[in-house]
């Protein structure tokens, strides 16, 4: 299915990244790993036909995934709330936003090592984090701000979603 509705390479990593990271921080928190997993996996569904149209952004989705016959709320709900903090009620709702701009981080730290994500540290992740022209589009408050809103440090964090990304990291060629 995300095959189907994005056009980009990028885009197609990008999901399968946070998917990675949403199925790391449920394992960690107890929680449904399928259903964070596929908060992550359709985020962004749409962003190659509404990236220049923010306030459509998300719609699509939520339309196609309906018309695809999903209809877990709760996701479609953490769906939105990646753009909307209104939408952010719960765990996963909030956790995505994390999710989303961590994986960026990790991608762009993996592209520029030979061993890709094997082997990544979360000493070498904070050190790109710092680097303000390293993977500028990155929401680095977003990561900043996890132990506030989640309720992990950010090295446990980091930690996690590093492992999350190795799961991965086959599937987008990052191993």
């Amino acid at each position: 299915m995300v095959r189907k509705y994005t056009d980009k390479e990028i885009t197609y990593r990008h999901l399968i990244s946070v998917e990675g990271v949403m199925r790391s921080l449920a394992r960690h928190f107890g929680e449904d790993e399928q259903r964070w997993g596929y908060a992550g996996l359709f985020h962004d569904l749409d962003y190659d036909r509404t990236a220049d149209d923010f306030d459509r952004h998300t719609e699509p989705a939520l339309e196609w995934l309906r018309e695809e016959g999903y209809s877990d709320e709760g996701v479609l709900n953490a769906i939105v709330a990646h753009k909307d903090p209104r939408y952010r009620t719960d765990l996963m709702s909030r956790a995505i936003v994390h999710a989303d701009a961590i994986a960026g981080l990790l991608v762009a730290s993996a592209l520029v090592r030979p061993e890709k994500a094997a082997g990544m540290k979360v000493s070498s992740v904070k050190k790109k984090l710092k680097e303000k022209s390293f993977a500028p589009g990155v929401e680095r408050e977003e990561i900043r701000e996890v132990e506030d809103k989640i309720g992990i440090p950010m090295d446990d964090f980091i930690a996690i979603s590093i492992g999350g990304l190795q799961e991965i990291a086959e599937e987008i060629e990052l191993a």
